[in-house]
């Protein structure tokens, strides 16, 4: 028959041995949670990070200028261009400061119109490339040292040629 003696330094041992095992256990559950938690936490930064920048961009005004008439050069005789355009303007600022030049611009704008040939205005790639030099003319400063408009496009809303 065997009896176990213990004595009151090996039941400390004991005790001392319980909980450094526990202490060890509760490190190494913290070391897994951390070693978890972490991929997830660097996810979702990430995701904050990938989402772009929402950028909002103010809806354009238009500004419409009456329609008109002018002479084409032609060779053949006298042609006509009868045309209406709407002026494509960043924000209310831009269409002040047309309106303060509107004698300008629609001289300009005749002036320019008057040089066209009719052939290359009944193509659409002539259609086209009015619009473009329009809106470079159009958008030039109109005094010296001044400011260029800010008209970023050119529409027909009339274009007819006779």
């Amino acid at each position: 028959m065997s009896t176990i003696i213990t004595t009151p330094a090996s039941q400390r041992r004991s005790w001392l041995l319980i909980g450094v095992i526990s202490l060890m256990s509760a490190v190494i559950a913290a070391l897994v949670a951390v070693y978890f938690a972490l991929p997830m936490l660097s996810d979702q930064k990430a995701a904050q990070e990938a989402e772009p920048e929402v950028v909002v961009v103010p809806p354009p005004v238009f500004m419409p200028l009456a329609p008109f008439t002018v002479n084409l050069e032609s060779p053949r005789g006298n042609r006509l261009l009868y045309i209406g355009i709407t002026l494509k303007m960043a924000d209310q600022d831009a269409v002040a400061r047309v309106e303060g030049l509107k004698p300008e611009l629609k001289s300009r704008l005749l002036l320019l119109l008057s040089g066209q040939s009719p052939d290359e205005l009944i193509t659409q790639a002539g259609k086209q490339a009015l619009q473009g030099t329009l809106t470079e003319a159009l958008s030039r400063p109109y005094s010296e040292g001044g400011q260029p408009l800010a008209i970023s496009g050119v529409l027909y809303n009339d274009f007819i040629v006779q």
